[in-house]
């Protein structure tokens, strides 16, 4: 009796545990086209068939796939730091014959985004893990085109809004205000935000933000 008890313990806390994790892979991508608002997101970084969009910290290409489907005649750059994920991307794009995206294993301060030529970066999810904010916003405004736009949406938790920015990254979230100051010291114009702009509640327990920027041409 007792090791059932247990047992059941043990897989109540699993189960409590599972509704907060796997949102990123494969497995989890038709679920989160119920509450991820993908179309949306894509239209605001109005895109053509031929652009070219960088979509940063990928992932395993949940919004990579996506994005390839648009710009059929374009170019998606998408990159991540992980090896694996970049690998388990390979395999997904092969798995589905897209061959208009070219994976790129980034720095921790540097993307390896090819300057002046993107119309559109997303970062979906990924920016409360980067540390080095002004230097990847550097790479991400040379490689804008004039014009081009830069997508930011990311989780919080209404419980953590007032926490310092270091505690929400702890909780891999981030407050909207503490990206908008890292927006406009590096340079870019914010044309659209909306806060909250998704409910997750259900899935990871928190809300999320989205940013519509463009960069700030430099004075000549």
């Amino acid at each position: 009796m007792r090791w059932a008890i247990l047992l059941l313990f043990t897989w109540v806390t699993a189960a409590a545990q599972d509704q907060w994790k796997n949102v990123y892979t494969e497995s989890a991508w038709k679920d989160r086209d119920r509450w991820q608002k993908p179309e949306e997101l894509i239209r605001m970084l109005n895109l053509k068939k031929d652009s070219e969009v960088a979509d940063l910290g990928c992932h395993e290409g949940y919004m990579t796939v996506k994005l390839a489907g648009v710009v059929t005649s374009g170019h998606v750059h998408a990159v991540d730091l992980n090896a694996t994920r970049l690998s388990q991307l390979k395999s997904h794009l092969a798995s589905r014959q897209i061959s208009n995206v070219e994976t790129i294993q980034g720095d921790v301060s540097d993307p390896h985004l090819p300057t002046g030529k993107l119309d559109a970066v997303v970062i979906l999810d990924a920016y409360h893990e980067m540390t080095s904010h002004q230097e990847i916003l550097a790479h991400i405004k040379r490689a804008l085109k004039p014009g081009g736009r830069l997508l930011i949406c990311e989780p919080i938790a209404d419980e953590r809004r007032k926490l310092t920015r270091t505690e929400q990254q702890g909780k891999h979230e981030i407050g909207l205000s503490f990206v908008l100051e890292d927006l406009a010291k590096a340079g870019f114009k914010v044309v659209k935000q909306a806060d909250p702009f998704i409910d997750r509640s259900r899935e990871k327990g928190d809300m999320m933000w989205v940013i519509l920027a463009t960069p700030v041409p430099d004075p000549k």
